[in-house]
């Protein structure tokens, strides 16, 4: 699956490399921020011996559009976003932990626009290819060393979500990229855990 949704996302980049030059007006280049909720899902999250909570943090980053028509539009995105989990562990040491994973997120976008006039209302589906950047761990407000990573360099997921056009420059969504990439680091030989992100986030988009 994660080998599919990169050759999604590299076969989408290279197509709008070398397709032809459409008109001025069927292109948008604008930039986008927000707030995520993250969190981890899979079959090995509900063993971790602990309560876990959604992570609140940052999305932002550029888009670039492609009007194909009055209904629908392709969409390139290159985000810096912020995923992980926070817990709180009962036993055998009680304590609240926050993992953080910070990436460069390009999704791929097809939407589908119902074209009213003033507010349009769209509905889009993608994937996503993610480079971490970096990792954090704390415990009850201090960072603790790591010897080695926690996540892998890599992410891989699916993106739904819906949303609005106001006007022809504002725009507001909200989706959930759903993690494909069991994204824990194991020591070779060992089973990989099934644990992966899963992010709602909420975006406010200015085109130009």
């Amino acid at each position: 699956m994660r080998k599919l949704t990169a050759a999604l996302v590299i076969g989408a980049i290279a197509c709008l490399l070398v397709m032809p030059r459409p008109a001025a007006a069927n292109v948008q280049f604008g930039i986008k921020a927000g707030g995520n909720m993250a969190n981890v899902t899979g079959a090995d999250a509900q063993d971790i011996n602990s309560t876990l909570k959604n992570k609140v943090g940052f999305v932002g980053g550029v888009f670039l559009a492609f009007n194909m028509g009055s209904v629908f539009t392709l969409q390139l995105e290159g985000l810096y976003t912020m995923k992980g989990v926070t817990m709180t562990v009962t036993t055998p040491t009680a304590y609240t932990g926050k993992l953080y994973a910070n990436y460069i997120e390009v999704p791929v976008l097809l939407k589908f626009r119902i074209p009213t006039p003033g507010i349009s209302p769209f509905v889009f589906a993608g994937a996503s290819v993610g480079f971490k950047l970096s990792e954090k761990f704390t415990q009850d407000g201090q960072n603790v060393p790591l010897d080695q990573a926690l996540f892998k360099n890599n992410d891989y997921g699916a993106i739904f979500g819906g949303g609005l056009n106001i006007g022809s420059h504002f725009q507001l969504d909200v989706r959930y990229s759903m993690g494909l990439e069991q994204v824990v680091s194991t020591v070779q030989g060992e089973t990989p855990l099934d644990i992966k992100n899963g992010v709602w986030s909420a975006t406010i988009g200015i085109g130009f």
